[in-house]
């Protein structure tokens, strides 16, 4: 797959989303999603942080004060307050304010010099500290997962076939030896990925305690074997290892705890 720019992926995994969105049906909304959320909650916390990065107005009670910290995760109460301001629109006003920010997001950042990708975001992200990378490698994450969660509820299948994907793929293949933190020195770990999204991920911890990626012939402690659906839940924190569809070659303990530390989705 081509790489796209991170405007162009933003917008595609944006596009991606609606069009599930589009398609719910008036039973859609109140099914359960996430915990405490339902399809309407998600579609309103997309809503909600499509409008910061266009700069639209937030409606009453949508806005706190935020103490910025250098790329810090988003504070659950943030998170929350968006969604609670929200509770008296219906889906389709929240349809229309979320295709509304995605086309507005799009003349705002048109304006923007993209060069230096270490200046502030706009909105309240940058208010936050993060800088103009975080908020282009963190959207198309969001709407990605967020639109799996949909799927999920409504019954749909999840897909791994697009862009929003693929950047997640990339990312967690990128932060994968991290899983191995702290595991005994020569600890090797290698996840065989099937689907769309498959690869082969090893890492193996070395002297000074970090891991890094090796040869996967060159044998492991632990073989993990699973799906791409699987793996991405998995790090998105959707699904619990336990109950995960993953067939496990070598030592349990270690696979139970790499499995564990795979949830690295901000």
């Amino acid at each position: 797959m081509t790489r796209l720019e991170p405007l162009d992926l933003w917008e595609q995994a944006s596009q991606d989303l609606l069009a599930v969105l589009r398609d719910l049906g008036d039973d859609d909304w109140e099914r359960p999603a996430l915990p405490g959320w339902t399809v309407q909650d998600v579609l309103a916390h997309l809503a909600h942080l499509e409008s910061e990065a266009a700069g639209l107005p937030q409606p009453v009670g949508g806005a706190i004060d935020v103490e910025s910290r250098a790329n810090q995760p988003m504070p659950t109460d943030l998170t929350h307050i968006g969604v609670e301001a929200r509770r008296g629109r219906s889906a389709a006003e929240l349809l229309d304010e979320f295709e509304t920010a995605c086309a507005r997001r799009r003349e705002v950042f048109a304006g923007l010099d993209l060069s230096d990708p270490s200046q502030p975001a706009p909105g309240i992200v940058g208010a936050l500290g993060w800088d103009l990378a975080t908020l282009l490698r963190n959207r198309p994450i969001d709407l990605w997962v967020h639109e799996q969660d949909i799927r999920s509820a409504t019954g749909r299948p999840l897909t791994t076939t697009g862009v929003g994907a693929a950047h997640v793929a990339g990312l967690m293949t990128k932060i994968f030896p991290m899983t191995l933190r702290r595991l005994p020195a020569g600890t090797a770990v290698v996840a065989d990925i099937s689907g769309p999204q498959g690869r082969v991920l090893a890492a193996r911890v070395g002297d000074d305690g970090r891991a890094a990626p090796f040869d996967p012939s060159e044998g492991s402690d632990v073989t993990l074997e699973m799906d791409d659906v699987t793996w991405l839940r998995l790090t998105g924190g959707r699904v619990d290892p336990a109950d995960a569809d993953v067939t496990v070659t070598g030592d349990e303990g270690t696979a139970a705890i790499v499995l564990g530390r795979l949830n690295v989705t901000p």
